[in-house]
């Protein structure tokens, strides 16, 4: 386990996530996403012809999903073996999140949001050899307007890197 979380940290931090993983937004996910929360404002929740906006929660709905998409199919060579980046995703944790809206335009019904990412800092918790790896991740919509800069957490319990 050791020998593969050194290995992560000499090879992960600050290179970019390969391949990005885009979605479109639907009128009727925006609505529903804001009801869960109790939204009530129609900024959020109007009809289409009053042509609503995401709430901030919404980041929530798209950005996991991306990450998912991005890391289960990430590969990279070890020893000369191509390996997945993660081992087992039953090991796999969300650990944290955090947003940055700075420069960034609402989302709307219709936008084709496509997120890519980099590798930030990525350590190793010895006593309990938890694997930890910040990710960047940029969210641009169909025009490459910002719409979300977020930076997230993985954490990887012994077993899954």
């Amino acid at each position: 386990m050791k020998k593969n979380a050194q290995f992560l940290i000499e090879n992960l931090g600050g290179k970019e996530i390969p391949g990005s993983h885009s979605l479109t937004v639907r009128y009727k996910t925006l609505v529903n996403f804001a009801k869960v929360f109790g939204i009530t404002d129609p900024k959020y929740v109007g009809s289409e012809e009053e042509g609503i906006v995401a709430c901030r929660a919404f980041a929530n709905h798209y950005l996991i999903k991306s990450l998912y998409t991005l890391l289960l199919g990430m590969k990279l060579e070890q020893d000369g073996k191509e390996r997945d980046f993660i081992l087992n995703l039953g090991k796999l944790l969300h650990a944290s999140q955090k947003y940055n809206w700075d420069g960034c335009v609402d989302i709307k019904p219709g936008d084709r949001l496509t997120a890519k990412g980099k590798w930030g800092k990525v350590w190793l918790v010895e006593s309990n050899m938890i694997f930890f790896a910040q990710l960047i991740v940029d969210v641009k919509n169909q025009n490459d307007e910002m719409v979300c800069k977020a930076t997230v957490s993985a954490a990887v319990r012994p077993g899954g890197y």
